[in-house]
C-alpha cells in the first residue's frame, strides 16, 4: 500500500475514535449494563443510571442537578436540599465505582462505553478503543465453557477479603492489568488510597444447587456493606480446586487483602464461611462460621446478619486496621493516607502527645504531596478537633479554627467526603450549632456500617441530655467492631454519672482504661467520689494533674465548651470537688478544652 494509503487509513481510524455512538448504540450498552450481574441487585444505581443516560440523550444533561436526581430518581420531596443531603452524592460515587467493577469485568469487550465523570452528573459516552476490545477478558460462562480447567480471574487493587471455604479451596484471578487500567480511565485516584479489598465470591461446595442463589445473594450483601467503608472494594470471579492443585496468588498485583467465603450443606442447613487472607504474606487474619437453617421467608434477614458480622472485619481495630497498622510502621518514608490513617486510630486509642504528634506530621506530609485531596484534609479536621478538645500543642481557639479551615477546604473539594462530614459534627458541636443533631444523622447515613459514626453520635448525643438515643447509637456502634474499645464505656459511664446511677457509671469508668485520656480519669473521678471509692478517687485526682497541670484553674470554663446537659455537668463537677479537686470559676480568658 502507497504512503499516502497508511495515511488515508490512520486519518479514517482517527475520525472513527472522535465520532461519538449513536443513540440506539448507547441504549443497547445502556441495557447490557443494567442486565449485568454487578446491576442486577443494585436497583438504586441502575435508577441513576437510566436517568442521567435518558437525560444527557435529551440534551439536558449538562442541566441535571442533585435536586432533580434526588426527587425524581430517589423519591424525596419537594423541599429536599441536596446541599445538605448528600445522598445524591453518595449514590454517584457508588454509581461510577460499579461502572469501573463493570468495565473491568463483564463489559470489558463492550464496544460503547458509558461513563458519569467525577463534578457532573451528565454522562459520557464513546467507543472503545481497538487495544482496549483487543484485551478482552471472558465472561464467567464462557471461561467456564472455554477452560474445563481453573483459570485466573479479574482482580483489581487493594485490601482484599477472601471468603474461605471449609473444605478445599482455592481462588484465581484473570486480567489484573485490564482492571487496573479501567480504574485509571475512570479518573478515581484517590480510592486507591484506601486498603484494596477483593472480595471473591461465595462459593456453593455442597451437592444442593438451591444454595447457589444463597451464595450470589451473600457475595452481593457483603459487597454493598463494604462498598460503603474507606475501602477500594473490588469484585472478583473465583473457581474451586481440588486438593492435589495450587494456585500462587500475584501479591504485587493484589495487594491488601482477599475475603473469600462458602457455603454448605443442604436446602434446609447450611454452614457459611469466611477467611480474611492478607495477600502479601498468605497469612489468615481471621476467620468465620456461621451454622442456621435456611428458611425462604428469613433469608434476607440472615443474610443480613452474615453481613453484618463479616464487614466488621474493616472497623477500626479489627484484623484489617492492626494489619494496617503493622505495615504503615514499616513505611518510613512517603507515608501514603492509609498510613496516616492507621496512626491516628492508634493514636485515639491510646490518646498520648506522642501519638498525636506522629498522626499529624504523617498527615502534613501527604498534604504536601496531595493538596487537593478531600481526605488528607477531613484526615487532619478529625485530628485538630482532637488538639482543641486535648489541649495538645496550642490554645483551644486557635485550633479549632484549624480544624474548621481544614473540614470547609475538605467539603470543598468533596462535599460526600465522609470524615469531612463528621469532622464538621464535631466542629459545630463545640460550636454550639444545634446542627450538630442532623450532622450526626446524615454522617450514619452515609455510612450505615461505621462503628465511628454511631460511636461519635452517641457520645455528643449522652452528653447534652438525650442518653436515650446516645447509648441507641452506642450499641450499634458496639455491634460493628470486633474489639469494641474504652470510648464506648466512657458514653456508658457518663449517662449513669447523669442518672445518679454512680457505682454504675464508676463500673463502666473503670473499663475504660484510659490513663492517658484527661476526660476519662474526670469522669473516673467524680464516679468514685460519688460512690464513696476514694481511693480510687484520688488515684485518679493524681492522674489528672500529672496530665493537665492547669485542669484545676481551667476545667470549668473548659466545660462550658463542651455544652454539657445541667444534669451531667452537675454530677460531674459535684463529684471532681467531693474527689478533692478544686475547680476555679471561668475566667474571661478561654484556654483548651478538655476531652
Amino acid at each position: 500500500m502507497s504512503e499516502g494509503g497508511t495515511r488515508g487509513d490512520d486519518a479514517a481510524a482517527h475520525d472513527e475514535e472522535l465520532k461519538e455512538p449513536s443513540a440506539s448504540e448507547v441504549r443497547a450498552a445502556l441495557e447490557r449494563i443494567l442486565a449485568s450481574r454487578c446491576f442486577q441487585q443494585a436497583g438504586r444505581a441502575s435508577d441513576f443510571l437510566h436517568f442521567v443516560v435518558e437525560q444527557t440523550l435529551a440534551g439536558d444533561g449538562q442541566r441535571l442537578k442533585g435536586y432533580t436526581i434526588g426527587v425524581e430518581v430517589f423519591g424525596r420531596p419537594a423541599d429536599f436540599d441536596a446541599q445538605s443531603d448528600a445522598l445524591v452524592r453518595v449514590e454517584a460515587g457508588r454509581l461510577r465505582r460499579r461502572l469501573v467493577e463493570y468495565y473491568a469485568s463483564e463489559g470489558n469487550a463492550d464496544p460503547v462505553k458509558i461513563t458519569l465523570p467525577r463534578g457532573t452528573y451528565a454522562t459520557e459516552f464513546q467507543y472503545a478503543s481497538s487495544a482496549e476490545q483487543a484485551v478482552s477478558v471472558p465472561t464467567p460462562t464462557a471461561a467456564i465453557e472455554q477452560h474445563p480447567q481453573p483459570r485466573r480471574h479479574a482482580v483489581l487493587i487493594l485490601c482484599a477479603l477472601l471468603v474461605g471455604a471449609v473444605g478445599v479451596i482455592a481462588w484465581q484471578y484473570a486480567s489484573l492489568r485490564k482492571a487496573e487500567h479501567a480504574v485509571a480511565a475512570l479518573a478515581q485516584p484517590q480510592r486507591t488510597e484506601w486498603p484494596r479489598i477483593v472480595v471473591v465470591p461465595f462459593e456453593n461446595l455442597s451437592a444442593d444447587p438451591s444454595l447457589d442463589a444463597f451464595a450470589a445473594s451473600m457475595t452481593e450483601e457483603v459487597m454493598l456493606r463494604l462498598d460503603r467503608l474507606d475501602l477500594f472494594v473490588v469484585a472478583s470471579r473465583a473457581s474451586w480446586y481440588g486438593p492435589s492443585e495450587t494456585v500462587s496468588l500475584d501479591t504485587a498485583a493484589a495487594g491488601g487483602y482477599v475475603l473469600t467465603g462458602s457455603v454448605r450443606g443442604t436446602g434446609t442447613n447450611a454452614r457459611i464461611a469466611a477467611r480474611l487472607i492478607e495477600a502479601e504474606t498468605g497469612a489468615q487474619l481471621w476467620t468465620f462460621a456461621y451454622d442456621a437453617p435456611i428458611a425462604l421467608d428469613r433469608l434476607p434477614e440472615l443474610q443480613q446478619r452474615i453481613a453484618h458480622d463479616v464487614v466488621a472485619i474493616a472497623a477500626p481495630y479489627g484484623p484489617i486496621f492492626e494489619a494496617e497498622l503493622a505495615r504503615a510502621r514499616r513505611s518510613e518514608h512517603a507515608p501514603k493516607l492509609s498510613d496516616c490513617n492507621a496512626a491516628y486510630h492508634e493514636y485515639r486509642r491510646r490518646v498520648t502527645p506522642a501519638g498525636y504528634s506522629e498522626t499529624l506530621a504523617c498527615l502534613r506530609a501527604v498534604s504536601v504531596r496531595q493538596p487537593d485531596f478531600a481526605p488528607v484534609w477531613s484526615s487532619l479536621a478529625m485530628l485538630y478537633v482532637d488538639e482543641y478538645s486535648s489541649s495538645f500543642g496550642r490554645t483551644g481557639d486557635e485550633a479549632l479554627d484549624s480544624a474548621r479551615r481544614a473540614t470547609e477546604r475538605a467539603l470543598a473539594l468533596d462535599a460526600g467526603d465522609f470524615l469531612a462530614n463528621l469532622a464538621l459534627t464535631r466542629v459545630q458541636f463545640f460550636n454550639g450549632n444545634p446542627a450538630f443533631r442532623e450532622s450526626i444523622d446524615r454522617t450514619i447515613a452515609m455510612r450505615p456500617n461505621s462503628a465511628q459514626a454511631f460511636a461519635q453520635g452517641g457520645f455528643l448525643s449522652v452528653v447534652t441530655g438525650d442518653s436515650a438515643r446516645g447509648l441507641a447509637l452506642t450499641e450499634e456502634s458496639r455491634a460493628l467492631t470486633k474489639t469494641p474499645l474504652g470510648f464506648y464505656h466512657l458514653t456508658y459511664a457518663a449517662s449513669h454519672l447523669r442518672d445518679g446511677r454512680f457505682d454504675d457509671a464508676l463500673t463502666s469508668a473503670l473499663a475504660v482504661d484510659g490513663q492517658n485520656w484527661v476526660f476519662a480519669q474526670a469522669v473516673l473521678a467524680a464516679a468514685a467520689a460519688h460512690s464513696e471509692r476514694l481511693d480510687i478517687a484520688r488515684s485518679a485526682v493524681r492522674r489528672i494533674r500529672e496530665l493537665y497541670p492547669e485542669f484545676e484553674a481551667e476545667a470549668l470554663e473548659n466545660f462550658e465548651r463542651w455544652h454539657f446537659d445541667p444534669a451531667f455537668y452537675d454530677a460531674l463537677v459535684t463529684g471532681l470537688r467531693a474527689a478533692g479537686l478544686t475547680l476555679e470559676e471561668p475566667s474571661v480568658a478561654t484556654r483548651g478544652v478538655v476531652y
